[in-house]
């Protein structure tokens, strides 16, 4: 019998561990169409569900076996993730939701081996997901060649 994942929020850790999962995959290719607000409750598997998605879209696919989407997606196809997730802490002032944003994009960009060299958290983003498109644009022409 498996185990309920109580606070578990990592679709790894869920898989990987062996807990009860409902498979909600399906959902997934039919949100890549569009842009959408997930608004729900607290405690509804908002992150879980994210989380689930940035494996999906990482190309992860030895996670999905058995699930929906194991046969139902392009896992040729990787594309770079940002997380940015703001659950882990209270942020009471605007200077310290700057300097948070910040951290974020800053440990967002080691993991993507990309060095930031702007200072301000808008503008952060923006050099993030340039460098990471341009990366993306060259690793696809190199192996296209």
């Amino acid at each position: 019998m498996k185990y309920l994942p109580i606070g578990i929020q990592t679709f790894r850790d869920i898989i990987e561990g062996g807990f009860y999962y409902v498979d909600k995959t399906q959902f997934i290719p039919k949100l890549t169409s569009k842009y959408y607000f997930l608004s729900r409750p607290r405690r509804f598997g908002k992150s879980l569900f994210l989380d689930t998605l940035k494996e999906a879209f990482s190309g992860n696919k030895e996670l999905f076996k058995g699930l929906y989407l194991y046969d139902n997606w392009d896992w040729n196809k990787k594309y770079p993730v940002i997380k940015i997730s703001f659950g882990g802490g209270n942020v009471r002032t605007p200077k310290a939701l700057i300097n948070h944003m910040s951290f974020i994009l800053k440990n967002a960009s080691q993991d993507h081996q990309i060095e930031l060299k702007e200072s301000i958290p808008d503008k952060q983003f923006y050099e993030l997901i340039k460098s990471l498109s341009e990366k993306k644009r060259l690793s696809s022409s190199s192996t296209n060649r």
